[in-house]
């Protein structure tokens, strides 16, 4: 059996992400083989990464090497809050960093201490379990998100025409008109999203080469999550 630390924060004077009572609160440590942790497949910022869901830690938090691997290009607000394990050991805490997270179809901006002796690539503390109000169904290996944390934006997109400097073409006034009129036709192939494009009938000559065969095969269930979101993520898109 392998032991996990379970993490308790105590917030000093001063600190201006005080959110919990200065008194220490009692935690116990779990207990429980590796290969049952709750790992979470989760996105920060669009990085894909396994966050512990962890009903003992008061905060959440990730660990400096996730944080220097994908995030060190953002700068790590100084806090003077005390971590502290359920064994009494403190840990470094480097300050606390405020980014995007995404689970399935849940987005929010979330505030994650940076602990410098953290094992685990990302804990996800009460604070996000309570905020979220996602449930974690162990029986079933399954979460649930509730409608209500569901953000659907829904907003009318005006389409502006395309801005094309012709100023330093050798073309006559009339020349630049249809060609403005050309590229503002087309003003869709100048997105920075993804979307439909036009149907066109095509054909790949493969000669005399059979096609590519492939036999179906099982991925792990945390391959699976992401195959899972990126499927979701394209029929959305209606790609």
């Amino acid at each position: 059996m392998a032991s996990l630390n379970v993490l308790k924060v105590n917030d000093i004077k001063g600190d201006q992400t005080q959110t919990i009572n200065q008194s220490p609160i009692k935690l116990s440590a779990i207990c429980m083989s590796p290969v049952e942790l709750p790992y979470v497949p989760i996105l920060l910022d669009e990085t894909f990464t396994k966050a512990l869901w962890d009903t003992g830690a008061e905060k959440s938090f990730i660990s400096e090497e996730t944080y220097q691997k994908y995030f060190f290009y953002k700068q790590v607000k100084k806090s003077s809050t005390q971590v502290i394990t359920a064994q009494g050991a403190k840990c470094r805490n480097m300050g606390v960093e405020e980014l995007n997270i995404r689970i399935r179809d849940f987005e929010k901006p979330w505030l994650f201490h940076v602990l410098a002796d953290l094992e685990y690539p990302c804990i996800l503390g009460i604070d996000f379990i309570g905020g979220s109000k996602i449930i974690l169904d162990f029986d079933r290996k399954s979460l649930a998100i509730p409608d209500s944390q569901i953000n659907k934006v829904v907003k009318t997109v005006e389409i502006e025409n395309v801005e094309i400097y012709l100023s330093k073409t050798k073309l006559k006034e009339k020349q630049k008109r249809e060609l403005q009129d050309l590229f503002n036709s087309f003003q869709g192939l100048f997105s920075d999203k993804p979307g439909l494009t036009h149907v066109l009938n095509h054909e790949i000559d493969t000669g005399d080469n059979p096609p590519v065969v492939s036999g179906p095969y099982t991925y792990d269930r945390l391959k699976q999550e992401i195959l899972d979101y990126h499927v979701d993520k394209m029929l959305k898109m209606e790609l």
